[in-house]
């Protein structure tokens, strides 16, 4: 299989199979020896259309929250909340899959090998299996070029291979046409998207024929198939082109579309490598031995290399060549009725989803991104006016292909939280430190930044002429206790909230100073200011830890898998070495939550490895990375929620690369963790914010050589272990350095 990893049997469910994609579209491969499964995936089919669910609630009705939650009535807030601010429909609907193709082949005898995996180097998963008296291979990956997921089958068997081929999409089969060498189906998703599946038998020695709803293969020695599916998500005519895509497919073949995968995804998958010594060795070993071993020093650092290295595939999959982000199941989905609506949660998920995508080489992967939050701009804007009475642009924790803004759901603890919109802002402008493209910065991200701070300037509560809070509103998904005894989620002055707003406010600023001059947007910038001036600092609790909320209450659940205070930690850069008081406060509130049982689902395990990083806790680190191991990673390497969820593949990466380097300013630091066995080892090609590359390998736990790339005359400070040192460099330069004697 190359280098990548795989399994010695065939997979139970779609959610141990073997995932494939081109961004817009996906397929899972499950590997069965008597009968193969394939779900296919389009990013846009989602059950339901576009719905105005915002209701009219306004100031009057955001002013009695805000008395009865200041009087300590938290229970008659909540009731009103639930009864004023939600949209309605109270949810909206769900990412479907697009249809399952199955093959049913005759027996080919007793299997005495088996092997399934996927080569991370081209981009594409396989099956192997040698049976009593012949052999079989199946090869599979999505192309952006052709806009198809390729298979080939061949076998030796004397006679070749037979098979029935079908598609099915139930219970929301509608359409279904089966003629020459093709099948589809086609339909309408509630009354959302329309949509095309179809597949095609393409070159073949074997003799294709139908049968009913079946396309037969017979006596094949190799056969090629290809899959496609549109919806009219975004061009009405865009269904008109799933037979043209499939004809256009058969004609090059399998070959010809597998060399151009190859090229294009190499060029992203090969622009950032990260290696270490020994792989080669445990690369033979399946990939759920190698968990159960993940107690092992040296497996340990394997699985932790294999694993970013598989979140850059997966991320290429999911994100590449497309309109839409991943959701929570990447583009990857074999239920009607999937957890979460397979959504897009944007009180981190989605945002953890990217974190990674800038310094592993994989910054165009923000399009998507960029895409999502520009279609939630103007359903924001009458958002923010219909139920808060607001100007400017808020989203809260959901949204989904139609860019909602709209409060979603009836779980208290999540809803009534309207920072969604203004973390993916920050994100953004997080992202576009990296390339510093004034124009793109000035067209798409002060935009959405300007409308955040409208939104917040309006909507902070003035608790007096000094200080102004967020409210109503919630620590994600949290719930503290009262003095009274009574439990609630709703409140006012939120530490995450004001943290997010505070960062706003200083990025909207420094982008405003550095990207606009003359200053056309003066007055947000007065506003911003103001917001800065009047909000209240993060706070340390009696107990040294920081104050998830105003008031020092005790959390409900003191294990809670969310741990939003942290925000300024990371993602944020509010809580650093250069905040001493508030980085010790980091520290217990994070073993805090660890000692009561935190970290207990995948992605927030990852977000701990995350803020242990920026901790620079090597001991910590890697405890987290091997209870994440053992405990949240499926065999074929998915992040378990659980269930199956993709952001804690992204997020872990992230932590890697939190631990490998990052940049503060001006300063740029190296192996800030080296991770657990993976003491010797290289990277090239890791992108740092302010257009910045480097290049560098460690030996034995000591760095040995550095490369430093700059797209700009910049002079950084480069650190390693607390030895400093000033560099240098010129507009496109790259500049060596010779381990770490140099520095001393």
């Amino acid at each position: 299989m190359g280098k990548g990893f795989y399994l010695t049997h065939e997979a139970k469910s779609w959610e141990q199979g073997l995932p494939v994609g081109n961004g817009q579209q996906g397929a899972v491969l499950l590997g069965g020896v008597q009968q193969e499964r394939i779900v296919l995936n389009e990013e846009s089919l989602w059950y339901g259309g576009k719905r105005e669910r915002a209701v009219e609630a306004g100031k009057e009705k955001l002013e009695k929250v805000r008395e009865l939650l200041e009087k300590g009535e938290a229970s008659k807030a909540q009731t009103l909340c639930s009864r004023w601010f939600v949209g309605n429909p109270r949810y909206t609907n769900p990412y479907h899959p697009a249809a399952e193709a199955v093959l049913n082949f005759e027996p080919f005898g007793k299997v005495k090998e088996y092997f399934r995996g996927i080569d991370l180097e081209k981009g594409e998963a396989g099956v192997k299996i040698c049976f009593d008296n012949c052999k079989t291979v199946r090869e599979i990956f999505s192309s952006v070029k052709y806009q198809v997921t390729a298979l080939r089958m061949e076998t030796d068997k004397e006679q070749g291979m037979s098979f029935s081929l079908g598609l099915n999409r139930r219970p929301f089969e509608e359409n279904a046409e089966v003629e020459d060498r093709e099948i589809s189906l086609n339909g309408h998703s509630g009354d959302g998207v329309c949509y095309d599946v179809r597949c095609r038998v393409g070159k073949t020695d074997g003799r294709v024929c139908v049968e009913g709803g079946y396309l037969l293969v017979e006596r094949a020695s190799y056969v090629e198939i290809f899959f496609c599916v549109r919806t009219d998500y975004e061009d009405k005519k865009s269904l008109d082109a799933c037979g043209r895509l499939l004809k256009e497919a058969a004609k090059a073949g399998f070959e010809e579309i597998k060399k151009a995968h190859i090229e294009e995804y190499g060029r992203l998958y090969n622009n950032m490598r990260l290696e270490i010594e020994g792989a080669e060795e445990l690369a033979q070993i399946p990939a759920d031995e190698l968990l159960k071993r993940c107690e092992e020093p040296k497996v340990q650092g394997y699985l932790t290399w294999l694993m970013f290295s598989y979140a850059r595939y997966l991320l290429i999959s999911s994100s590449y060549g497309c309109a839409l982000p991943a959701n929570l199941q990447g583009t990857w989905n074999g239920s009607f009725t999937p957890p979460w609506e397979s959504g897009y949660t944007i009180n981190i998920n989605l945002q953890m989803n990217y974190w990674m995508a800038d310094r592993a080489g994989l910054g165009v992967c923000y399009e998507s991104f960029f895409n999502l939050i520009e279609k939630m701009l103007p359903n924001g804007r009458k958002t923010a006016k219909k139920v808060y009475a607001c100007r400017g642009f808020v989203a809260h924790h959901n949204t989904n292909l139609w860019g909602d803004t709209d409060i979603t759901g009836l779980w208290l603890p999540a809803f009534l939280w309207p920072m969604g919109g203004a973390w993916m802002a920050n994100q953004l402008y997080h992202h576009s430190e990296f390339e510093e493209n004034p124009k793109e910065i000035r067209k798409r991200v002060l935009p959405v930044m300007k409308e955040c701070i409208l939104f917040f300037y309006d909507y902070l509560y003035r608790k007096s002429d000094k200080m102004w809070i967020s409210g109503p509103t919630v620590s994600p998904e949290n719930t503290y206790r009262l003095l009274d005894g009574q439990e609630a989620s709703v409140a006012m002055g939120v530490a995450m909230d004001h943290q997010i707003i505070r960062e706003l406010a200083e990025n909207y600023l420094e982008g405003c100073r550095r990207y606009n001059t003359g200053s056309p947007e003066y007055e947000t910038e007065k506003m911003a200011q103001e917001i800065l001036e009047h909000l209240p600092p993060t706070k340390i609790g009696k107990s040294g830890r920081i104050l998830e909320w105003q008031e020092e209450y005790e959390e409900v659940e003191k294990g809670h898998r969310h741990i939003s205070h942290l925000y300024g930690l990371h993602p944020g850069r509010e809580i650093s070495e250069d905040t001493p008081a508030l980085f010790e406060a980091a520290k217990r509130t994070l073993e805090y939550r660890l000692e009561h049982g935190g970290g207990h689902t995948g992605w927030s395990k990852a977000w701990i490895m995350c803020f242990y990083a920026r901790l620079k806790d090597k001991k910590k680190f890697d405890e987290q990375m091997r209870q994440f191991l053992a405990n949240s990673v499926d065999e074929n390497l998915w992040d378990i929620h659980p269930p199956f969820q993709i952001d804690g593949n992204f997020g872990m990466a992230e932590a890697v690369l939190e631990a490998l380097a990052s940049r503060r300013g001006d300063v740029v630091e190296l192996l800030r963790i080296i991770p657990k066995g993976m003491e010797t080892g290289k990277v090239s090609g890791l992108c740092l914010e302010g257009r910045l590359k480097v290049d560098f390998a460690w030996k034995c736990g000591k760095l040995t050589k550095i490369f430093l790339s700059s797209g700009k005359t910049q002079t950084i400070e480069l650190r390693y272990h607390g030895v400093q040192r000033k560099v240098a460099l010129l507009e496109n330069s790259r500049v060596e350095l010779e381990g770490v004697e140099d520095y001393e």
